[in-house]
């Protein structure tokens, strides 16, 4: 064999090898840059990914292959917050290209065109969603739990319908929120859970109706993350809400001035 194949071969090889040790004791969090939308990709030190809403578009797709290897084909946990356009979208594609091992959804079930597309497209997968509860538990390892801590089902306002769960990784905490407003908030707070979390993951693309002072103060975050979109119609985030991050003393990243946000954390 010719010594150049050879020496190429050799790293692409390395090259490969490297991909897949690289950080493969860390956990990564990576807060997608898909517009005005949510979507969220969690990579376990054990190599689960967790994918969190999926945006508005096909976007979605662009921005996984960005902090997946191209080879890395399966999704272990698919998340939805809520039966919003902005949150779901990309799921539809994210089907067609990855293995999706599981679905996690609220009870909610809304009559819409929407949801019959997505019921439509898990039927052609044959998938079953597992509807989840306030309290479930998923543990990955000794170090690394998430928690679902609030999954109403019956409000008109599908945002309050948000599936909020909780991820504890060593002395870190997390917490996401998806689209819950001030009401949902309020439940949280009488809910018992514990919500100290050093990271949140705004809710509401930064409305003014999330983010309350009460919130805040039981979460005590360090790191707020903001998911929206460059000159969005909703005006999102809002300076009410933006002010309120401030005063609670929260470092705000926001994916319009960022673009993708990522963490990793040993």
């Amino acid at each position: 064999m010719n010594k150049t194949i050879i020496t190429i071969s050799f790293v692409i090889l390395s090259i490969l090898l490297f991909s897949i040790l690289r950080d493969s004791n860390k956990l990564q969090l990576h807060f997608l840059n898909i517009g005005q939308g949510d979507a969220i990709l969690i990579r376990t030190p054990e190599g689960q990914n967790i994918l969190i809403d999926g945006g508005p578009d096909n976007k979605l797709l662009a921005e996984i292959g960005k902090v997946l290897p191209w080879w890395e084909r399966e999704i272990d946990y698919l998340v939805i917050s809520h039966y919003h356009a902005d949150h779901m979208m990309g799921f539809i594609e994210v089907l067609n290209k990855y293995k999706v091992r599981n679905v996690l959804v609220g009870a909610h079930l809304p009559d819409d065109f929407l949801y019959r597309v997505w019921v439509d497209k898990l039927e052609e997968k044959n998938i079953k969603p597992t509807i989840v509860k306030a309290g479930e538990q998923f543990i990955v390892s000794e170090d690394l739990i998430w928690q679902i801590i609030l999954a109403d089902s019956y409000n008109k306002d599908y945002n309050e319908n948000s599936v909020v769960m909780r991820l504890s990784y060593k002395d870190q905490d997390f917490l996401f929120t998806g689209d819950l407003g001030q009401e949902g908030e309020e439940k949280l707070l009488a809910s018992g859970f514990n919500l100290e979390s050093e990271y949140l993951k705004v809710g509401h693309h930064g409305s003014r109706y999330s983010s309350s002072e009460a919130f805040l103060q039981a979460v005590q975050p360090k790191i707020c993350i903001i998911s929206s979109g460059i000159d969005n119609t909703h005006g999102h985030p809002h300076k009410e809400a933006v002010e309120r991050l401030k005063d609670a003393g929260c470092q705000i990243k926001d994916t319009q001035d960022l673009g993708l946000i990522s963490f990793e954390i040993d």
